[in-house]
């Protein structure tokens, strides 16, 4: 099948899934919440308020999470994207219909408003049906997606061997996707040839002046470019594109805050993290009280920590390794000074909800940076020099470093991760994250410990391929000669 016709048939059976997706959703909410309000399914005004609650939520939700993005997430990533949006899009549309069927003066109505009761029952059935539809067509659609898409012939280019098993390690169970056949050096003499032979090109460490024109050749031969982000690469990205004259030109300059920024940043810190420390004190008390009786020490671990300007505050955690254990270093995996209640509250970052405090004082803000060891920030330092633009903003609770990155992801590209938050800030982008955050509890790689894990990687390829002569050939031009 050619590119072009798998291309059509891919966009395709995209829509037709997403068309199924979405009506199964909403039929399965409104005809399940009709049973006890059957005024959503008929003309009036509590079906059309609810009905575009409904839209509204899961147009916006989505936008937050992501949708059916089957061929560029995998699997667990796509499911936990749409269940998120549906859960939220239900919750909020029964809050509305809950609105809606209070009326005092109609003795049809709820004379108040009604969170508990029977609606809610059929709320968490509907959910449940949805999760069921969710699974069913994503798994269908990911099948459907790989009939038609074969695994991509992929080739990493690079500057050493150790960069090209760092690439693959990040495709792992990706495989129905990327095939990696070839690993060359930038400077291998037949890299065109290998460019044209694959679908896909990994570049990763190599040369601007190189990596330039990598990229002009693989435009040119219309393959899929997959760059490993740097500084310069982050610098360019967020630049605005103006035209003076005729001329095109990229501005780029760096992104400060404004006035109004700082204050709702710091309003919205205030606010978010009093309502959290009142919703978590149950989850708080238990946690205390548990670790209290387990023994292991204090309850609470401090530790000082760099925020914006270097500034160096105390941050405030439950304790999850054992007090006499080296606390100035990071975990690594298995990491015998984890105690076993302290891997549970790792694994579902209860540890760090103490933190709230820290925002709460203004020491943190909810969303930026993470907080890193003082020991850790030299050594980073001296390795990815970048690294020190962290420090541009307050670090945070929850960022895009937090949310895409774990515990054991590089210097290198925590920095990136988190200049891309710093460059592309404003205040929708960090209520954008702050709902994102809920996606860590679907991943099971969240809060995976440094260690080494080992791929399989092809040899890194720095001479050109032997061309194979064709049977035969040499005794043609024995004959010949």
């Amino acid at each position: 099948m050619r590119k072009r016709d798998r291309f059509f048939m891919t966009q395709v059976m995209k829509l037709i899934f997403q068309c199924f997706l979405y009506s199964f959703l909403f039929l399965v909410f409104f005809g399940l919440m009709s049973l006890n309000s059957p005024a959503i399914l008929n003309l009036s005004r509590t079906a059309g308020t609810t009905m575009a609650t409904f839209v509204l939520s899961m147009t916006l939700f989505t936008k937050v999470y992501g949708g059916l993005d089957i061929g560029r997430r995998k699997k667990r990533s796509v499911f936990s994207s749409i269940t998120l949006a549906i859960f939220f899009t239900d919750l909020i549309t029964y809050l509305m219909l809950q609105i809606m069927n209070t009326n005092p003066n109609n003795p049809e109505a709820n004379p108040t408003f009604q969170f508990w009761g029977e609606d809610l029952a059929l709320l968490f059935a509907a959910f449940l049906v949805q999760l069921m539809i969710i699974y069913l067509l994503v798994s269908l659609g990911i099948y459907f997606y790989h009939r038609i898409n074969p695994p991509q012939k992929c080739c990493i280019i690079t500057s050493s061997q150790q960069m090209a098993e760092q690439v693959l390690s990040k495709t792992l169970g990706m495989q129905e996707m990327f095939a990696f056949t070839d690993v060359i050096h930038y400077t291998c003499p037949d890299w065109r040839e290998t460019v044209k032979g694959h679908d896909v090109i990994f570049i990763a460490g190599v040369p601007d002046t190189e990596e330039a024109a990598l990229e002009a050749y693989c435009y040119k031969h219309h393959k899929t470019i997959y760059l490993q982000a740097e500084l310069e690469d982050v610098i360019k990205s967020t630049a605005e594109q103006n035209v003076l004259d005729d001329t095109a030109f990229l501005n780029i300059h760096r992104n400060e805050m404004t006035l109004i920024q700082r204050v709702i940043k710091r309003g919205a810190d205030i606010v978010i993290s009093l309502i959290g420390l009142i919703i978590t004190s149950p989850i708080t008390l238990v946690t205390a009280a548990v670790l209290k009786m387990q023994g292991y020490g204090s309850v609470f671990f401090r530790q000082a920590r760099a925020t914006i300007n270097g500034n160096i505050f105390k941050i405030i955690k439950f304790r999850t390794m054992y007090e006499d254990s080296a606390a100035n270093v990071s975990a690594a995996q298995n990491d015998s000074r984890v105690t076993p209640v302290g891997r549970f509250l790792r694994k579902y970052r209860i540890d760090e909800l103490p933190q709230l405090i820290n925002v709460l004082k203004g020491e943190m803000s909810l969303v930026g940076p993470r907080p890193e060891m003082l020991e850790n920030v030299v050594k980073y330092i001296q390795e990815v020099p970048e690294f020190r633009y962290r420090q541009q903003m307050k670090a945070g609770l929850t960022g895009l470093a937090q949310i895409e990155g774990k515990y054991n992801t590089s210097p290198q590209d925590k920095a990136i991760l988190d200049l891309l938050y710093i460059e592309n800030f404003s205040i929708l982008y960090d209520f954008k994250l702050i709902l994102r955050t809920a996606t860590i509890f679907f991943r099971k790689d969240s809060t995976e410990g440094f260690g080494t894990q080992k791929v399989s990687c092809p040899f890194i390829r720095m001479e050109a391929k032997e061309v194979k002569e064709p049977k035969g050939a040499g005794r043609d031009r024995k004959d010949r000669a």
